[in-house]
């Protein structure tokens, strides 16, 4: 799980689709390139504005949009991502609340088992977080109190486990939350959950608490928002393990409820769904998912209606908005993840596609490469842009496939599958020795960015585009028990506590960490279609030997 699908996926906001970043293969021979449409953009000042404007008016989640695009277009900013990471953590509130499913589980919880619940988060996260000083007791503490604050600011979650309570009360116990449970020394799992207790009772004291284990549920999510913006508490769905809940993100699709509708929630450009249906647009309403209707079905329906596709594939009806026309889509269960494959017209040049990174990457990449080369490519661009990553260990085969020998990567973390382990080719004479060139935008993440670092660290591949995401970290879900019990149908285990998906690596490229400013190109250009124009142009170079690699370090193109 990668950045922005992290941040859809699991309740943020409205998905990152910026219209400009739209691209399709490379036409066939012969065939005119169709010039893209550019809609106006907001400038990064504009955008700054827009979204200090919606965050001084509470508007949360477009203040998170805002900042979205505002990461995407200007860096420059070192307090943004803090910004960023802020706004999303009321963004999942709001989520929450909005949820009848997580609502539904949180009313279903004694005040015990929250807090049960809350200790076993707790325990936990301390010994599987990728930074142990940071995922200290004390500081997993206070970021809970600080959810706790932002909570009680919220009408929504007022309305869901208060009894209405005065404003004025409610007022004075978030400033006590500030000035003195913040400042609580704690030095364990078992202080942390006591002092919980207490704090809930202290609340008491204030206004009537509807539903106690709110407080230990909402303390608990905290506590992992509070580490970085990946990790996250998954509330159970439907009695099943959080962790398996299906989405389309392989595919480029992302849903959303939207007044307790179904509708698209993003597109990732130049995705499968981007290619393949370039009709659809973001805030189209799903009317029927899976031959069922999602007409006030909510997520925990819409969940279940991807847990059956049909024949192999997810049928989906979909309605434009202002639309009367029926939109018919379907997206295979199993997508590839290289695709797009193709000759660049009038150029000894490849083009191909990676969407994502899964097991079958490697050997894709292999039929792709030997194919093109059949057709005469003497240099291939590898387009990575809006990859948002996938497996890990795929990307680390597929560097493997391209390096000779050098180092790919190293992980740090306290796990020991990735405790300072070193991943590295050796590759030697069997690594294809085509000329590459990569395309990279600032969607490209994660397991993308570790092939794109890998291979510009070992000099092996030509970087053009614009710096990548910066998201250097890798995430596993980690299954909470507390709340399980047996089936007595089955004897079997049902997942009732729900799954905590946590950081537990960092990632270091050859050059050192991606996590920040991402990974910078050789050729720096944010023109989409002068993007491809100039990596045709840099693999043309290599293939006819009027450029070299390794290349040490070019300048960047403004």
């Amino acid at each position: 799980m990668t950045a922005w699908a992290t941040i859809r996926r699991f309740g943020a906001a409205g998905a990152l689709v910026l219209s400009a970043f739209v691209f399709t293969s490379p036409p066939a021979s012969g065939t005119p390139e169709p010039k893209p449409v550019r809609p106006a953009k907001p400038t990064p000042a504009q955008l700054r504005e827009i979204a200090e404007k919606a965050e001084k008016n509470g508007d949360w989640e477009a203040a998170f949009n805002a900042y979205c695009h505002l990461f995407v277009a200007d860096r420059s900013s070192p307090e943004l991502r803090d910004k960023l990471n802020v706004a999303l953590r009321y963004t999942q509130q709001l989520r929450r609340y909005r949820d009848p499913s997580f609502q539904q589980f949180v009313n279903g919880v004694q005040l015990d088992s929250g807090l049960d619940l809350f200790d076993e988060v707790f325990q936990k996260l301390p010994v599987v977080y990728a930074d142990r000083e940071k995922a200290t007791v004390q500081n997993l503490w206070a970021f809970a109190i600080e959810e706790l604050d932002r909570a009680l600011g919220n009408v929504a979650f007022r309305q869901a486990f208060l009894n209405a309570p005065r404003i004025d009360k409610v007022d004075q116990f978030r400033s006590t939350l500030r000035q003195q449970w913040a400042k609580r020394s704690i030095a364990d799992h078992k202080e942390a959950r006591s002092g919980l207790r207490r704090l809930i009772a202290a609340a008491q004291e204030h206004f009537t608490v509807r539903v106690p284990a709110a407080f230990a549920i909402e303390a608990a999510c905290g506590a992992c928002s509070g580490l970085d913006e990946y990790t996250v508490f998954l509330a159970p769905s439907a009695g099943s393990d959080a962790s398996q809940i299906p989405d389309l993100s392989a595919a480029g699709l992302y849903l959303g409820i939207e007044k307790n509708a179904l509708v698209i929630d993003g597109i990732v450009p130049n995705s499968w769904v981007a290619l393949n249906y370039p009709q659809l647009r973001r805030g189209d309403r799903v009317t029927r998912l899976n031959n069922r209707t999602m007409d006030a079905a909510g997520l925990s329906g819409a969940i279940n209606a991807l847990r059956n596709p049909t024949d192999g594939a997810h049928q989906l009806d979909i309605k434009g908005a202002g639309d009367d026309a029926k939109i018919e889509v379907r997206i295979p269960v199993t997508i590839p993840s290289v695709y797009g494959t193709g000759m660049i017209p009038s150029k000894p040049v490849g083009y191909v596609r990676i969407g994502n990174f899964q097991t079958s990457t490697p050997q894709e990449l292999d039929e792709a490469l030997a194919e093109l080369k059949s057709k005469g490519a003497r240099a291939v661009v590898i387009d990575l842009r809006g990859n948002h990553g996938g497996s890990f260990l795929a990307s680390v085969e597929t560097a493997r496939r391209l390096l000779p020998a050098g180092l790919i990567v190293t992980t740090q973390g306290q796990v020991s599958d990735v405790a300072n382990q070193v991943f590295s080719s050796a590759s030697g004479m069997s690594a294809h020795d085509i000329p590459i060139v990569i395309l990279i935008d600032a969607e490209t993440a994660s397991a993308a960015e570790v092939l794109a670092a890998a291979l510009k660290d070992n000099n092996r591949a030509t970087l053009v585009g614009v710096p990548s995401f910066g998201k250097g970290t890798v995430q596993c879900p980690v299954k909470l028990v507390t709340l399980d019990d047996l089936d007595p149908a089955t004897g079997k285990k049902v997942s009732k506590t729900g799954t905590v998906r946590v950081t537990i690596a960092k990632l270091v490229a050859p050059s050192g960490p991606i996590s920040g400013g991402g990974i910078s190109p050789h050729f720096l250009e944010s023109d989409t279609t002068l993007q491809l124009e100039i990596a045709a142009d840099k693999a043309q170079e290599l293939a006819t030997g009027r450029m070299s690699q390794p290349i040490p370090a070019p300048p960047l193109i403004p």
